[in-house]
């Protein structure tokens, strides 16, 4: 079950996704300070009548590297 707290957590990392460089280093993961980030459709349905949903996706967008889709999961 969806509760506001659940969709308050991931309403912040769409919005303030800058907080998630402490984690990547925690992680031992680099985090360009000058990636771009945009968040995505979580809509992740396949073409059988099963419906998938991932709570945030975000696709990073390093200034040294390769775009990559970081999807969050409570």
């Amino acid at each position: 079950m969806v509760t506001s707290a659940h969709e308050g957590m991931h309403r912040i990392f769409q919005e303030r996704p800058e907080i998630l460089g402490p984690v990547f280093g925690v992680l031992g993961l680099p985090f360009a300070a000058k990636a771009t980030v945009d968040a995505v459709t979580t809509d992740v349905t396949e073409a059988r009548p099963l419906e998938r949903r991932v709570d945030t996706v975000l696709r990073m967008g390093p200034s040294d590297g390769e775009d990559f889709l970081l999807a969050i999961e409570s």
